[in-house]
């Protein structure tokens, strides 16, 4: 890797600050109030799942799309940078911004499921599941907004995207070998858990290498 790629990954950690810093103490105040009865767990929830869905659109949105809108990828041309280098800095860049969040809020969520004592441990895998959701519908949104050509291709990833965080939670959260272990004393990884886990982590590997794998037949940057 080249110290100007890597130097514009550090770029992209150094304009999301604010962003990352700001989501990640939100996600640990959410998951805190989950502490206080039921109704502060339902709140803090849906608190902590809306911080990392916004972060993930926040990302998309200005660190691809408003540089499309600004022009202002035309200093990339006086770089010594091919165009799939570029990508592949945007990419990595824009990831670790949202691993940096996404690791202190589930890190946070697995920890209060595991310590408070009014929290069912049988939670965890389903929890888990949600939390490699995340990464993987962020990756998707990522990918979508690198390799889309305008606006609308780009709010339509993220909605269809946003709709499939409501979709997952249902649909998983409804399958009986998950559901009645779900508020039980203890985790139970069973071949429904591994099977969902295994698609979770080809979507976010598929996602994450079709950027990189387009962005050499391209002939112009983002």
């Amino acid at each position: 890797m080249s110290i100007v790629t890597r130097k514009l990954i550090a770029k992209e950690l150094y304009v999301n600050r604010w962003f990352i810093g700001g989501a990640a103490v939100a996600a640990v105040v959410s998951v805190m109030a989950c502490a206080f009865g039921e109704t502060a767990f339902n709140i803090g929830a849906l608190s902590w799942l809306t911080t990392v869905i916004a972060l993930g659109v926040m990302l998309a949105i200005y660190g691809v799309m408003n540089e499309r809108k600004e022009q202002s990828l035309l200093f990339v041309l006086s770089l010594p940078l091919s165009i799939g280098e570029y990508v592949r800095a945007k990419l990595l860049g824009l990831l670790l911004s949202f691993l940096a969040v996404w690791l202190v809020a589930s890190g946070a969520a697995v920890a209060m499921v595991l310590i408070v004592p009014t929290v069912p441990d049988g939670l965890l895998p389903y929890l888990l599941l949600l939390c490699l959701f995340l990464l993987a519908n962020f990756a998707v949104v990522l990918s979508g907004s690198l390799q889309a050509r305008s606006e609308a291709l780009v709010s339509a990833t993220i909605i269809i995207t946003n709709m499939g965080v409501s979709i997952f939670m249902f649909t998983v959260g409804a399958m009986p070998a998950l559901k009645q272990h779900m508020f039980g004393p203890t985790p139970v990884w069973n071949h429904t858990f591994f099977t969902v886990l295994a698609c979770e982590l080809v979507v976010l590997i598929v996602a994450l290498a079709l950027p990189l794998a387009t962005a050499a037949r391209r002939r112009d940057f983002l």
